[in-house]
């Protein structure tokens, strides 16, 4: 959990960085770094996405997320989507590379997905790093009072 958090955080930055320019020039520099990672960081958010669609969304564990914590299933549900869009969006380079060039048919269908991803890159990029934090937050705040609670029972 920690790992996608900081993923997504990264990512939602990679995703907004004429945003991080305005506000913060030095914070830029450190983004240039990261930028040659873009794309296997988002096939790793594109992939751990769809794994935590099938695996967790569509197999009912989603239902288990709302019963324990309404806020906490809707944030998951989000990161799901999120991680998915972002992953999509930013690993699109070499998926495009290695998985769509052999195919006409489908390098004008991912093209056509990438451009409409591509007109929600920044509220994609912001609800990154939000859903970023909140997951921090959740995995170090919140989760261990939910299990500090039941020492005394």
């Amino acid at each position: 959990m920690i790992l996608l958090a900081l993923l997504l955080i990264i990512g939602g930055a990679l995703a907004i960085p004429s945003l991080i320019a305005k506000k913060n020039p030095n914070a830029m520099e450190m983004l240039n770094k990261v930028v040659p990672f873009q794309g296997v960081i988002g096939i790793i958010l594109l992939l751990w996405g769809l794994y935590m669609l099938f695996a967790d969304v569509l197999a009912g564990g989603f239902s288990f997320l709302m019963a324990l914590s309404p806020l906490w299933g809707i944030i998951y549900l989000l990161t799901v989507l999120v991680s998915i869009g972002l992953g999509a969006l930013l690993g699109y380079g070499l998926i495009a590379k290695y998985a769509l060039s052999k195919n006409a048919d489908a390098a004008r269908s991912g093209e056509a997905l990438h451009l409409k991803l591509a007109g929600i890159q920044a509220p994609l990029g912001i609800a990154g790093i939000l859903l970023g934090i909140l997951m921090l937050v959740f995995r170090f705040i919140v989760i261990p009072s939910w299990t500090s609670g039941l020492g005394g029972m």
